[in-house]
């Protein structure tokens, strides 16, 4: 996994080196701290990205941005813990694969 100095992420994103600072205290992003140095991983700069889109090119406005990306980071934890479910059906026989999926069929139906 990359690390990512704050002039890095400006440059890297596009944007000035006010509005990351504004998004960190906003906690909005959690950047490592080593020293005195903010030290970004690649997940921080997707979120930073992501920030950037919907505040200049959607002009979504500061107050609405936590809530999206409290939404998003609820999809991004469910999307994990279905993969866990996923797994786990993965590794039980084809009998009971077979009946999960006839459940799981006839819940899609209204059953």
């Amino acid at each position: 996994m990359s690390r990512w100095t704050l002039e890095q992420v400006v440059v890297e994103i596009g944007v000035d080196r006010a509005a990351v600072t504004s998004w960190i205290e906003q906690r909005w992003v959690l950047p490592e701290t080593q020293g005195s140095e903010l030290q970004f991983d690649d997940m921080d700069v997707a979120r930073l990205r992501l920030i950037a889109e919907l505040t200049q090119e959607l002009e979504i406005g500061n107050e609405a941005i936590p809530v999206v990306l409290n939404l998003l980071d609820q999809i991004y934890e469910l999307r994990d813990k279905l993969a866990v479910i996923e797994h786990a059906i993965e590794q039980t026989s084809p009998e009971c694969r077979a009946e999960i999926a006839r459940i799981l069929g006839g819940a899609a139906k209204g059953e």
